[in-house]
This record gives C-alpha cells, sequence and structure tokens, in this order.
C-alpha cells in the first residue's frame, strides 16, 4: 500500500500484491515470532533489530505497516515514530506500538508520536492478526477515499475551466450575433414566429438583464421590421409584438407560403436551404430582392436570416450588360487585330526573307573576294618564310655572326621567334579555313541561287544552321551547350531550302536563349546544394522517317519548359514567352506558316514544367511543285 498523494497511482511493486509488513524489535525472538505469524497468513515481512535500521529499511522500501517496539537501545519508538511523521513519504504509513509497559501514560504517549493503535506484551497472535488486517484495511480505506476526493476535486476543476469556455464562447456569439446585419427569426413546423432579432434593436429588455442570460434578446415589434427587407401586412398594428403570432397574420400571402415550403424543405432534408424573393416595394416603387438562408435549429423548428440583396443585383444586372457589350466589342477588337497581325507576319516575312538572302548573299560575297585572295597566298607565304628561316640557318652555320649580330639575335629570341612564325602561319591558315567554311555555310543558308522547290539533304542544312550558330554553344566561361545528334537514315526531300533553314535557326536560336537565362539561377542552385546533381544543358537534335511516309525533325531541349497556357497560344503572332526586348513573337509564327502553309507538314511542341521542350517537324517526303501561297 502506498501513502502519499502523490503516489496514489503508482502501482505497488510488493510481491504477488501482499502487504509488506515491518517489525522492528530489539528482541530476536520477537522478531522471529511475529515474522513467523505474519508470513504464515500471507504477509511479507522486512525486520529490524534498531530504530535506526528501521529507517534505513524504510528509505529503500516503503512498508504498508509497522509493528514497532517502543522499549529500544538508541533510539526508543517514539523516536522512530515521530521521525517516520516528520517525512511526506512516510508519514501516512501506521504505526503499532509493541510494549510491555501496560500504563496509561505510555499509550497515551505512542499515540501522541503517531501510532494507530497498542499491544501490549505478552501479545497474543490472534490479536496481532486482528488489528494488523484492520488497519490494512482502514489504511486501503483511507487511500481510496483520498483517491475519490482527488478525482472529485479534478472533475470539479474540469467542470470550472468547462464553464468558463462556455461563457466565453456564448460571449463571443453573442458578439458575432450582433455584428450581423440581418434579419434573424425563428419559425416553428405550425408556422408560429417563435422569436426576432433586428438588426436595428439589440438590447435585451429589463426582465432578461435581471435573469443575467445574456442570450436571450427582446422581442421586437413589427414596426422595427427593416421595410425594405422583410414587408409586414397592412393589418397588422404598427405598435404590436407579432412574436407568437402565425406567420400569415404577419406576412402578406404569397411572402408566407413562400417562406413555409422552405420550412418544411428544411425540416425535412435537415439541410440549409438558400432562397431568393422578389417583390415591389409600394412606399418606393421599386423591386426588392433579398436571400434567405434557412438552418434547422431544433426538432421542430427553423432559424431564417434574411439580406437585403437589391444593390447586388442590381449591381449585377449592370455587369451582365457591361460584359456582353464589352464581349461584343472585344470580338470586333480581336478580329481587326488577328486581320492586322497576319497582314504583318506576311509583310515581316516577305521582308525578312528577301533582306536577309539579300545582306546574306552580300555578305558572303564580299567576305569571299578578300578571304580568296588571303586563303590563296597563304601556302606561298608559308613556303617563303620556311625557305628564309632554312636559309638564315644555314647562314648562321656556315658564317659565325659576329658579337654585334649575336646580341641581337639574343634580344629577339631569334630561335622562339622562328618557332613562333611557323605557328603563327598555321593558325592564320586554320582561320582562313574557318572563314572559307562560313562564307559557304552562309551560301547554302541563303540559298540564294536555289529559289523554288528543291531535292535537298536535311542533315546538310541542318549543320549548315549549326555552323552559323556554333558561336553562341558557348554560353559562360566553363560551360558549353551539349549538341546531341541523332539522325536516322532519311532520303533527300523536295522542299523550299531556305525557308526551312530559316525554321530550323528559329527553333535553335530560342533553345540557345533559354539555356543561356536559366544557367546562372541553376549554378547557384548547385553551389547551394552540392548534393544535387550537375546541370549539363543540352540539345538534343533527331531525325527519322514514318510509316506515313513524313520525315520527323526533333529539336528538344533540357531547360524549365513551356506551361500549358504558354503552349496554347505559343504560334500566335508576337506572343512570346521571353522577357520584354529580347523577342518580337514572330519566329514560331512564321516557322509555324513555313511549316504547315508552305509545306504541308505539321509543327507542334511537346513540353513538360521543368523536363525541357521538344519541337517536332513533320514534313511529306514530296512538296507541290506549285506553291501554296501562304508565306511570301
Amino acid at each position: 500500500m502506498n501513502y502519499a498523494l502523490g503516489e496514489l497511482n503508482k502501482p505497488r511493486e510488493s510481491q504477488n500484491n501482499r502487504p509488506n509488513i515491518l517489525v522492528v524489535d530489539d528482541t530476536p525472538d520477537n522478531v522471529r515470532l511475529l515474522s513467523s505469524v505474519l508470513t504464515d497468513n500471507g504477509y511479507r515481512v522486512c525486520k529490524a533489530l534498531k530504530g535506526d535500521m528501521a529507517l534505513t529499511v524504510c528509505k529503500n522500501a516503503l512498508p504498508d505497516l509497522i509493528l514497532l517496539d517502543v522499549m529500544m537501545p538508541g533510539m526508543d519508538g517514539y523516536e522512530v515514530c515521530k521521525c517516520l511523521k516528520q517525512q511526506e513519504s512516510t508519514r501516512h504509513i501506521p504505526v503499532i506500538f509493541l510494549s510491555a509497559l501496560n500504563e496509561v501514560e505510555d499509550k497515551v504517549k505512542a499515540f501522541e508520536a503517531g501510532g494507530v493503535d497498542y499491544i501490549s506484551k505478552p501479545f497474543q497472535e490472534a490479536e496481532v492478526l486482528s488489528r494488523v488486517q484492520t488497519h490494512l484495511k482502514l489504511r486501503q480505506l483511507q487511500i481510496n477515499l483520498e483517491e475519490k476526493n482527488l478525482c472529485l476535486q479534478q472533475e470539479i476543476t474540469e467542470r470550472q475551466q468547462a464553464q468558463r469556455s462556455l461563457e466565453v464562447s456564448e460571449a463571443k456569439n453573442l458578439a458575432l450575433v450582433n455584428a450581423i446585419p440581418d434579419v434573424m427569426f425563428r419559425i416553428g413546423e405550425d408556422g408560429f414566429f417563435l422569436d426576432y432579432r433586428s438588426p436595428s434593436l439589440r438590447e435585451p429588455d429589463d426582465r432578461e438583464e435581471s435573469s443575467g442570460n445574456p442570450t436571450n434578446y427582446s422581442l421586437q415589434k413589427s414596426q422595427d421590421l427593416t421595410p425594405h427587407v422583410f414587408p409586414i401586412c397592412e393589418s397588422l398594428a404598427a405598435d404590436s409584438s407579432f412574436v407568437g403570432k402565425h406567420i400569415n397574420q404577419v406576412l402578406s400571402d404569397d411572402l408566407a407560403i413562400w417562406i413555409m415550403h422552405y420550412v418544411q424543405q428544411t425540416l425535412l432534408t435537415s439541410e440549409v436551404q438558400l432562397a431568393e424573393y422578389i417583390q415591389r416595394d409600394k412606399n418606393q416603387d421599386r423591386w426588392v430582392s433579398y436571400e434567405v438562408r434557412y438552418v434547422k435549429s431544433g426538432p421542430s423548428e427553423v432559424l431564417a436570416i434574411a439580406r437585403d440583396i437589391s444593390s447586388r443585383k442590381q449591381a449585377d444586372a449592370a455587369k451582365l450588360q457591361a460584359e456582353a457589350i464589352m464581349r461584343h466589342q472585344k470580338q470586333k477588337i480581336q478580329q481587326a487585330l488577328t486581320d492586322l497581325q497576319e497582314a504583318q507576319v506576311k509583310l515581316v516575312q516577305n521582308e525578312k526573307m528577301v533582306g536577309l538572302g539579300q545582306l546574306v548573299a552580300g555578305i558572303a560575297h564580299e567576305i569571299n573576294n578578300p578571304v580568296n585572295f588571303i586563303y590563296g597566298n597563304i601556302s606561298h607565304v608559308q613556303s617563303a618564310i620556311s625557305n628564309l628561316v632554312n636559309l638564315l640557318e644555314i647562314y648562321q652555320q656556315e658564317h659565325p655572326p659576329n658579337e654585334k649580330v649575336c646580341k641581337v639575335m639574343e634580344e629577339l629570341d631569334f630561335d622562339f621567334l622562328t618557332d613562333d612564325l611557323r605557328k603563327m602561319m598555321t593558325s592564320i591558315a586554320a582561320g582562313a579555313e574557318r572563314i572559307n567554311q562560313i562564307v559557304l555555310s552562309l551560301r547554302k543558308f541563303s540559298l540564294m541561287d536555289e529559289a523554288g522547290v528543291k531535292k535537298v539533304d536535311i542533315h546538310e542544312n541542318l549543320e549548315t544552321t549549326l555552323v552559323l550558330l556554333k558561336h553562341r554553344f558557348k554560353i559562360a566561361d566553363e560551360q558549353e551547350i551539349e549538341l546531341i545528334k541523332e539522325y536516322g537514315e532519311i532520303p533527300p526531300i523536295l522542299c523550299y531550302p531556305g525557308e526551312l533553314n530559316q525554321v530550323f535557326f528559329n527553333l535553335l536560336n530560342n533553345a540557345i536563349d533559354v539555356l543561356s537565362d536559366i544557367l546562372p539561377d541553376r549554378l547557384k542552385s548547385q553551389k547551394a546544394n552540392p548534393n544535387a546533381p550537375d546541370f549539363v544543358p543540352s540539345i538534343r537534335i533527331s531525325t527519322a522517317l514514318t510509316d506515313r511516309q513524313t520525315l520527323l525533325i526533333r529539336i528538344k531541349d533540357n531547360g524549365p519548359g513551356i506551361s500549358e497556357s504558354g503552349r496554347s497560344r505559343l504560334f500566335d503572332p508576337f506572343f512570346t514567352t521571353k522577357p520584354v526586348g529580347k523577342g518580337r513573337g514572330l519566329g514560331l509564327s512564321i516557322s509555324y506558316q513555313i511549316i504547315v502553309q508552305k509545306h504541308g507538314g505539321q509543327l507542334s511542341c511537346n513540353s513538360t514544367p521543368d523536363q525541357g521542350a521538344e519541337f517536332v517537324i513533320e514534313l511529306p517526303l514530296v512538296q507541290s511543285t506549285t506553291d501554296p501561297g501562304g508565306v511570301p
């Protein structure tokens, strides 16, 4: 058994739940006798021969009851009992004194020290067992009573907290109800008004204030009703209260029928009903609209909340009329804008193709002449320089230079100069070859000398476009766009090569722009999160034949992709996803017209956010010999 209130909820640790009794006596025979008697009757016994030893035993394991001898050397029983009663953990343990002293003063002293009983020696076995059992039961009843008192105190505390919470909740509900600018009333299923609240009057009457109930509201007079929200029939006197009257006595017939219908529907379905009602206001000769929400507030009653929505209805009607006018005007403007954009795109495309062809052809022609001059003389210059260097080396071997010449050769670092001169000529030759290839690519890209439909190798057109854009593939100091080519086995096809090159240029140029824009942010993210995989910008170009005898050309990047809303307008004229000033929105529109209208093919975009964008071109292998006229 346990004693302190703080220990009431702890489980007993005694073996087999047997009571633990401490026997304290300086006579070993008495200790053995009591231990034998108690053990035979199902108790667990601890023994101590001195008072201080008993206190030590109590510190290690609390007994359920103590049999304490009075006369002991050192600390007597009275002192031991006083020490036990002064400690919180042991003061509840019942103590039965054992003594040969049988005087009244001795017994009184034992009870004053804190004992619960007194057994005189020599003691009888039945007496000891009876008193032990009685005091153990008393202690258990005391513990049970303390537990019940503790539970009762906790329940009282919880009820007080619940009462305070209920009062706070009621105050909040009251403030909320007072803040609602609507008419509220309760109607029974028989059609009688049970209560009414007008937003104009919220004060409780004197009787309700005296009752101390803050949730009751004064019964409103019919004159308090907002006339525009809740019109009253003319038969009701202006100063009479309608609470307790039937709805037919208060409202007009049509309004009463309308309200009772929703009252019955609310009680039947137990669901909130929302209804709107329109009627003419006789005083101002105008139509009044209001909505009423019906909520089941009891087994046979409904709470109705009425709100004037006349202003909202008028605003909605004006809005609908304005929207209709705006839609009509927008359609007219949209049609005019579409016609203007189509005309502008055709004009821009025509001027762009003509201007681009002339510019590219002119540049190629102007560069070609000096490049040919340089390219044609490089071999002769290389041979002459090589001969001069060899001559100087032979002259140096046959006629050793004097001191002045040696000094000049040392200052010029003759050996390094000769090696560097050969390297410079090799670099000049490589540069001239590069310029020659660029000029050739420009001529192929413009194809000014190949007007109309031609049979061309698409791979060669793609390579020509990549040569012109090669300088843009390096987008950072140590970062270059990875180019992946997956060319399939395809035959030459009939097409308009110059315009097709323009499509390839637009698509590749857009992909490079996207990857250049997102690279700085991706590099910052990698620095912030070193465990993230490295971002390598890449463009993949693939070609293949289909079973429909068409050619598929796919150009895919690993950028941020295009949203669904952006894809729906991607090929519209002047629509662009680039920042302001970086795009006019004509590249994809012109490309779409070239592929679809000029070549009879298809141009589409497949994209998933954060997964890049893929543009798919599908071209027929054979083109019509007549220009469809879609794009000049």
